[in-house]
């Protein structure tokens, strides 16, 4: 299980993780809520998420950068996963179902100089913390997947 590594295109996550940047991820470390995950959707996923799925999925691009809040079971048993974006304030219950990969992105480079946050992504933060569920930390889902091109 090595680590990789991908640009961050976007602003749904504000200062925390800004457009451009450069973002490593380590596949074998645990996921608390509060971290940046990289998150593989499944494209043959069906149910109420295959619409978005299908709507990021254009060119290969299928995956999404997002703050993890924690999980929640289902009437049907299937973990939900919290995810959540600052610009704007938005959670996204993905199912397991939907998920092919989720691994923590590594504190370095951006995530670690902790540069403070704009008094708008304050206020997200603020919106979004009541969500967060228990502070327990969970293995990542899929540690050995890594992308095309990177060791297997």
């Amino acid at each position: 299980m090595e680590g990789y590594g991908f640009q961050f295109c976007g602003n749904c996550l504000g200062d925390i993780v800004p457009n451009g940047s450069d973002v490593q991820v380590d596949p074998s470390l645990e996921i608390r809520p509060l971290d940046v995950v990289a998150v593989l959707l499944n494209p043959e996923a069906g149910g109420a998420f295959a619409g978005f799925i299908n709507s990021i999925g254009a060119g290969g691009f299928m995956g999404v950068c997002k703050i993890y809040l924690g999980s929640h079971v289902s009437r049907h048993g299937e973990a939900i996963h919290l995810v959540a974006q600052l610009n704007p304030p938005l959670i996204s219950p993905i199912p397991a179902s939907a998920i092919k990969a989720m691994h923590r992105c590594t504190e370095a480079g951006v995530l670690i100089e902790k540069a403070p946050l704009s008094p708008e992504d304050v206020a997200a933060m603020d919106l979004l913390v009541p969500f967060v569920t228990s502070g327990d930390a969970r293995s990542p889902i899929n540690p050995a997947w890594q992308p095309k091109g990177y060791p297997q």
